[in-house]
Formats: structure tokens, sequence, C-alpha cells
């Protein structure tokens, strides 16, 4: 089931980078979670290495739990049963919304599930087609959302709260990301207007793929928008590199 309680998004005008409150109210705004991959350079499921004290995915899942969103969702697939045991403490799917799991023809979640951690929902999602690649995951998140997404990818637990908040108080009519040092990073809010493009992604292209024509980019000053962990040498170089720093205060 999709939501649609917000008025339409509006383009607007750039503004300064700092001090610009969150206008468009963020019920209107859904944070989705991209961890369908395997994890393959890693040579094991990588979401569910020890990072800091607590999984690597964790770390995005509390920074989304500390943001003012109207929904979080995730979109799982590889390892969707072990991580929903480590992370969401459940031994699988819940009985009562194993219709969850029914697939369509294109071979994912038909409906999300509805669990919590602490104490606050998140909807799953379980993308069957994940070896197709990001624009898969992404086009089965459009299909139960029809406000704008605040993306966040599941690799990156460096991603400070302040440039997200920064990235939601510009989530009205255009794309926005972060950007450091010329690098474009995540989270990448991307507006309702994109659902049709969404909707018919294909392959390995992700939410920075989106971001063309009229978009806006915020300068961050801070590496954790641009980090992801793909195998053993980024874990350990970004370990090692940001050691001692948190990622994000909750």
């Amino acid at each position: 089931m999709r939501h649609n309680v917000c008025p339409p998004e509006q383009p607007h005008h750039s503004q300064p980078v700092t001090a610009v409150p969150i206008t468009r109210h963020p019920s209107c705004v859904t944070a989705v979670v991209l961890a369908a991959g395997a994890g393959r350079r890693m040579g094991t499921q990588k979401l569910l290495l020890p990072f800091r004290g607590k999984p690597l995915l964790a770390w995005t899942l509390d920074l989304v739990e500390s943001l003012p969103v109207g929904r979080r969702l995730i979109v799982l697939g590889a390892h969707a049963d072990t991580i929903l045991k480590k992370l969401f403490r459940l031994p699988s799917f819940p009985p009562s919304t194993r219709h969850a799991s029914r697939v369509t023809s294109h071979g994912s979640s038909r409906h999300a599930s509805r669990v919590t951690r602490h104490g606050i929902r998140w909807e799953v999602l379980i993308n069957r087609g994940w070896e197709e690649g990001m624009g898969s995951s992404l086009r089965l998140a459009a299909r139960h959302v029809d406000g704008g997404m605040l993306v966040f990818l599941g690799d990156m637990p460096l991603v400070p709260r302040e440039a997200a908040l920064a990235v939601l108080s510009r989530a009205k009519g255009r794309p926005a990301a972060p950007i450091y040092r010329g690098q474009r990073g995540f989270p990448v809010y991307l507006p309702a207007k994109l659902r049709p493009r969404l909707l018919g992604l294909r392959g390995d292209i992700g939410a920075r793929g989106l971001i063309s024509g009229d978009y806006e980019l915020i300068p961050v000053d801070d590496p954790g928008v641009t980090l992801d962990i793909d195998d053993e040498a980024s874990l350990a170089a970004v370990g090692g590199e940001l050691q001692g720093r948190e990622p994000h205060s909750l």
C-alpha cells in the first residue's frame, strides 16, 4: 500500500546552506534504506560486520530513526532473514505479515511488512530480484511511496546526522544531495515528480544517477557522506582514518 498524505511539491529557489529550516513537513518524506545486496566483494555479509561496537548496517538504521521523517522503509534482499534476526530481533517474517513475502512477476514483495526496532516502526520490502542491481530496489521502493524519498545506503555508516538534516531541509520539488570536495554523496532526496522514472529503472542505476538537470547540491565538510564500505580494504581504511570520531550523535 502506498501513502499519499502530503500536498503537491513545489519547486524552489536555492538558499544558503546554513540555518535552513525544514519548511516541507517531514511527515511527507519517507526515509528509504537500500540494503539488498550480497556484499560479494567483501566475501561475507558486510552489513552485519562489526564496526565500532555494532553491526555496520545498525549505524544507518540508528541515524534514520533519529530523523524527523514520516515513514521509514528498508529494502532487503540477499540476506533478508539474517538481517531481520540480528537487527530487528525477528526469527523471520512474523506470521501475521507472511503475506509480505508473496512475490510479483518482478520477483519482489507485493506488500510491505511492518516491524518495530527500538519502538520505531519500519516497513520492510524484500527484493527477490536484488541481483539486478540498485535500480531494482529503488523501483520496488517507489511502488510503495507516492511522496518524496530520502535515500540511504546500508553500507555507509559514517553519514553525519547534520548532513542528513541539511538534505531533509531541502525536501521540496527537486532532487538534493550532499557534496564533499566535489564528490556527491548520500543521503539523496528524490522528489515525488521522479516517481515515473524510478518505476522504470533497470539494472544498477542508483539514486545519484537520477540527479541531473535542476537539482541542488549541499556542501558539507564531512567525508562520511561519500564513504561506503565495499571490501575489507575499505573497511580497514575507514576504521583507521576516522578512528575515534562518532559517525553521528543521537
